[in-house]
């Protein structure tokens, strides 16, 4: 008995400094500043790497392993102390969509001293994100309702009726749109030159703060047409993809041709139309004004100057 203790003592003190070697070649961790979060949260997701001053880290991308997510921000990072060097990479990242979720490991690919690449896997990871007022989502249930039965026209006639009345409707207003179409054309009437872009969001804007969305509760979808107002004028004023992005991808498209001030204030009011889109976050009257006052800044600071008129100056 003592032969097998004193064999299983040599085994577990050979694993142990057989892990201790490994880990002083190089140790990967990701960890995240909040497990649980609300949605519209920015979350801190860390990659970091430690290894000697011999080896190179080839391949550290986190981007696969956080297809759930949407990455707000990137920011590398390297330190180094004596033979040891830290390095990695720091995401920002958020989601608008309920539930529990799992960072799956991906891969690191390094160079050692002799010239081999090799490869080691990350920890996973757990994040929940959790509604901005849980008191709604426990009575989330009773606001759905069930959907009832379809029901079905036992009349047979008034059946063909009513489909003979939308065909003839359909069959009215597309006479009435041809002809409206053919008359125009025959006249010649010149068309109303089309608004510049700021004049069509000055435009949209003054519209929607005047409408009765606000005092009717639509609160989400008020600024839900802010939001799209605001991509539909970036799209036209920098011909960039606008409308069918999400914002960290427009912040992309929007960095080479805007000043950084301008994108980081594009980029907090589309932020604010997010949260209260998808977070059911409800804004005070007095938010609302301060937000659509932003929104016009952002037209403000980013419109086309037209460019000065030259004027021939006669000398006598």
């Amino acid at each position: 008995m003592r032969w097998m203790k004193f064999f299983s003592l040599l085994v577990f003190l050979w694993i142990t400094s057989y892990q201790a070697f490994a880990a002083q070649d190089i140790s990967v961790k990701v960890e995240v500043d909040k497990a649980f979060a609300t949605i519209g949260d920015q979350i801190n997701f860390r990659v970091t790497i430690q290894h000697r001053s011999d080896m190179m880290v080839l391949e550290a991308d986190a981007g696969s392993a956080l297809s759930d997510f949407e990455i707000k921000k990137t920011t590398d990072f390297s330190t180094q102390e004596k033979d040891l060097i830290s390095e990695g990479k720091n995401y920002v990242i958020t989601t608008y969509v309920l539930g529990e979720y799992v960072v799956r490991p991906f891969p690191i690919k390094y160079k050692t001293k002799d010239g081999s690449v090799k490869e080691v896997q990350t920890n996973s990871l757990y994040i929940t994100m959790e509604s901005v007022d849980k008191s709604k989502d426990q009575g989330s249930e009773k606001d759905i309702r069930g959907v009832k039965g379809v029901h079905k026209l036992k009349n047979p006639i008034f059946r063909w009726f009513l489909l003979l009345a939308l065909f003839g409707a359909a069959a009215s207003i597309g006479t009435w749109l041809y002809f409206d179409r053919r008359k125009q054309n025959l006249e010649g009437q010149p068309q109303e030159p089309a608004l510049s872009a700021q004049e069509e969001a000055y435009l949209a804007l003054n519209q929607l703060k005047n409408s009765d969305l606000i005092r009717k509760g639509l609160v989400k979808q008020y600024f839900f047409q802010m939001s799209e107002i605001l991509r539909r004028y970036l799209e036209r004023r920098f011909r960039i993809r606008a409308l069918e992005s999400t914002t960290y991808e427009l912040m992309q498209e929007l960095t080479p041709v805007a000043s950084r001030d301008q994108v980081e204030l594009i980029q907090e009011v589309l932020d604010f139309c997010d949260l209260v889109k998808f977070a059911k976050y409800e804004p005070p009257a007095l938010e609302v004004i301060q937000e659509t006052n932003r929104a016009k800044t952002v037209v403000d600071q980013t419109k086309e100057e037209p460019e000065p008129i030259a004027t021939e100056v006669k000398t006598i």
